[in-house]
């Protein structure tokens, strides 16, 4: 079996599928953030997660990043497939890229958190009108950075409530 027909294989297996989910496939709500459409989809995604992780790091919350992501990552595929009834497929890390923003946007708190909330906001309301086929070589859902962002929001709230973190200092 070549490659390709393995690569094809395993992307139809692990892809955020609407009718596979709907039919009990629930792994694909963890396993459709990290098939790729093809290789520079996969690097510009991967070299986003390692500058954001090593962000979180240095803020002292990889850890509860990651274990928070086992929950986002779900939440997020199961609010694309609600908010977008028309998607078949999903394939990417953007939504969970976006969801770690948020959130370690939030949790940081402060001015500097204040500004960035304030430009990922701006991020995503502009590529509500951007053309996708003028952004990349590869369909953009942009959906999934929304649905991400606000879950990431929504799952950092509570630890910067605890923290006093929410507002600028």
């Amino acid at each position: 079996m070549s490659p390709s027909v393995l690569q094809a294989r395993a992307f139809d297996a692990l892809v955020l599928d609407r009718d596979a989910v709907l039919g009990g496939e629930l792994w694909r709500l963890w396993s459709g953030h990290w098939v790729h459409l093809d290789p520079r989809h996969a690097a510009i995604n991967l070299v986003a997660l390692v500058l954001m992780a090593l962000i979180a790091a240095r803020m002292r919350l990889l850890r509860p990043l990651l274990v928070t992501s086992l929950l986002m990552l779900p939440l997020i595929a199961a609010g694309l497939l609600l908010a977008v009834p028309d998607l078949q497929w999903y394939a990417g890390l953007s939504g969970l890229l976006h969801g770690w923003a948020a959130w370690l946007l939030l949790r940081r708190g402060g001015r500097i958190a204040l500004i960035g909330t304030v430009l990922l906001a701006g991020k995503l309301i502009a590529e509500q009108w951007t053309p996708v086929a003028g952004v990349a070589a590869f369909p953009v859902i942009h959906a999934a950075h929304v649905t991400g962002a606000i879950v990431g929001a929504a799952l950092a709230v509570p630890g910067a409530l605890r923290q006093r973190r929410l507002w600028p200092r």
